[in-house]
């Protein structure tokens, strides 16, 4: 993928190559799901101590309509301090969720002023190899997610 990151640079999937990877696709304007997710995250980072350093928790945005580079800057801020955030255009976006089987649609309520997002809710555990390690589900918590995370990068 090409995507622009939350401080304006371009950067492309390999970029990251090299890097073990926890990549979650949602948008800032999600009310419940997304904090959620992008919270636990967070705390298996945490839980995992100097070893969670070595893993870069990557949002990337379902929504390029509003979530700007400056408004994933406000909004990453509120989790992780190593948390990316990433948005492109409609057309890249479609292409990165394509990629990674993502389901994305645009949800207009007229009772609602605004619309919504909805879209599948899973992280991606990549390893610096680029390849899949594990998929996380919203069911499992921070402690089974760090658990797992540990026996990968603890693995010779």
């Amino acid at each position: 993928f090409t995507l622009t990151d939350h401080t304006g640079k371009t950067v492309t999937d390999k970029d990251f190559t090299g890097k073990y990877r926890l990549m979650y696709f949602g948008f800032t304007y999600c009310p419940a799901i997304c904090p959620t997710e992008l919270s636990k995250i967070t705390a298996a980072l945490n839980k995992m101590g100097d070893s969670g350093k070595e893993i870069l928790p990557m949002f990337i945005t379902v929504d390029p309509e509003r979530d700007t580079p400056s408004i994933m800057k406000s909004y990453v801020t509120l989790f992780h301090p190593s948390l990316v955030g990433l948005s492109g255009t409609p057309e890249q976006t479609k292409a990165v969720l394509k990629h990674y089987k993502i389901y994305a649609a645009k949800r207009e309520d007229p009772k609602m002023s605004d619309y919504t997002m909805d879209h599948s809710s899973f992280v991606y555990f990549i390893g610096p190899d680029d390849r899949l390690l594990h998929i996380f589900k919203m069911e499992d918590n921070a402690e089974t997610m760090a658990d797992i995370m540990t026996r990968w990068t603890a693995a010779p």
